[in-house]
């Protein structure tokens, strides 16, 4: 009996032992290969999409899966596709890796963009916040309680709705007419600035708080601080600047500061696009390798006049494009740049793939910018010859 409880004790231990070394190997990205009768390793493919319940193409096969979906496959690379009724698609090569994990993070946008009028006056010189949150534009040639400077606000309300514009500043009927004047933001997005011509000599200055309408007859010229405030606001811009740069590894720090222009911080602070202004090399391994990196061809050897972006967690610099006539900036997710080009408002990932266009038509000044919700796009544009320019909202989900 003693000897036949130790077999029995043996066997359970060894049982545990193997189906804890199954469970583990499966974990760890393992699975049984029926056809060699051996444990094969295997990646993680996380297949993410904004809006999610997308269908997923592995080598351009159905897979039975929808996004957002965990699939276990072989390592090597895969083109993966992602596709939803009236939404963009999503396209990339992507190297799977035994053990490690790699996420699409796949945003579409709607083909049917949906264009609405959000300014009914007219809107000229719209002139967007540093914070991306706020536009300020004059409106002329209305009856007179109209005309002046309005604000409107980006923040989208509950169930998608817009915010009205509000008016800051009235222009007079025979005194200031606000919109025939320049303005420029604070850097904390709460003043504005206006010029307004005098004479061929002189100028008046007045600086508008945006949470209220200004009275015109007790506004304080400060033309004479003019320069003091507009030397502390760059100073304010310098020193934030600089602040962030200094998350940079030292090394590159050095570099880009020698051979580089144009430096633009993604909202999350993550990324990092610029132009290089001369040919440099950056060094590999600044920080740690981290596991599961993005698998897309990078450059680290930069060329003259071409736009670049660096990513801080993965230490990792792709080129994005030639500098050209466009103008780029970072979209809300952090993941993609915004181009506006004279008659096309198009959206690229940030490791130079996937550019997809937004919106093609007429559009003032190549006034486009997107909501902070990244939900939908600011244009200045007329629908007609008879009407004049207004902002519309262009839906992109």
């Amino acid at each position: 009996m003693t000897k036949k409880r130790s077999l029995i004790f043996l066997s359970l231990i060894l049982g545990i032992g193997v189906v804890a070394f199954f469970l583990i190997k499966l974990a760890s990205g393992y699975r049984l290969d029926l056809t060699t009768k051996s444990m094969k390793p295997t990646g993680l493919l996380v297949a993410n999409s904004f809006p999610t319940q997308a269908s997923i193409f592995i080598n351009g096969k159905l897979n039975k899966n929808k996004t957002t979906a965990s699939i276990s496959l072989t390592p090597g690379e895969y083109e993966i596709e992602i596709k939803k009724d009236g939404l963009t698609s999503w396209y990339k090569k992507i190297l799977i890796e035994k053990e490690l994990v790699v996420k699409t993070d796949a945003y579409l946008f709607s083909t049917y963009p949906d264009l609405k009028a959000l300014t009914s006056t007219g809107a000229s010189k719209p002139v967007m916040s540093p914070d991306g949150k706020k536009v300020v534009f004059a409106v002329d040639n209305q009856e007179d309680s109209k005309n002046g400077l309005w604000v409107l606000d980006l923040t989208e309300r509950p169930l998608g709705l817009e915010r009205e514009p509000k008016q800051i500043v009235q222009s007079a009927p025979k005194g200031r007419n606000f919109a025939q004047g320049n303005y420029e933001w604070s850097p904390d997005s709460k003043q504005v600035l206006v010029t307004l011509p005098k004479t061929k000599t002189t100028e008046e200055n007045f600086l508008l708080d945006i949470s209220v309408l200004n009275d015109d007859t007790k506004l304080i010229d400060m033309t004479e601080q003019k320069e003091i405030l507009q030397k502390r606001w760059l100073d304010e811009q310098e020193i934030v600047q600089k602040d962030k740069m200094t998350s940079l590894p030292e090394e590159l720090s050095l570099i880009l500061e020698d051979s580089a222009k144009d430096f633009a911080f993604s909202p999350d602070e993550s990324r990092l696009m610029y132009t290089a202004t001369a040919a440099a090399s950056i060094p590999k391994e600044l920080i740690p390798p981290l596991p599961g990196a993005s698998s897309q061809k990078e450059a680290r050897d930069i060329e003259k006049g071409k736009i670049y972006v660096y990513d801080f967690k993965e230490d990792r610099n792709f080129y994005l494009m030639d500098e050209q006539d466009k103008k780029v900036s970072w979209f809300p997710t952090s993941r993609h740049i915004f181009l506006v080009q004279n008659d096309k408002i198009s959206i690229i990932e940030y490791d130079g793939t996937n550019q997809v266009d937004l919106y093609s038509g007429p559009f003032e000044n190549s006034f486009a910018f997107p909501f902070s919700s990244g939900n939908k796009i600011l244009v200045l544009t007329s629908l007609s010859k008879e009407t004049p320019p207004n902002l519309y909202s262009i839906s992109l989900r």
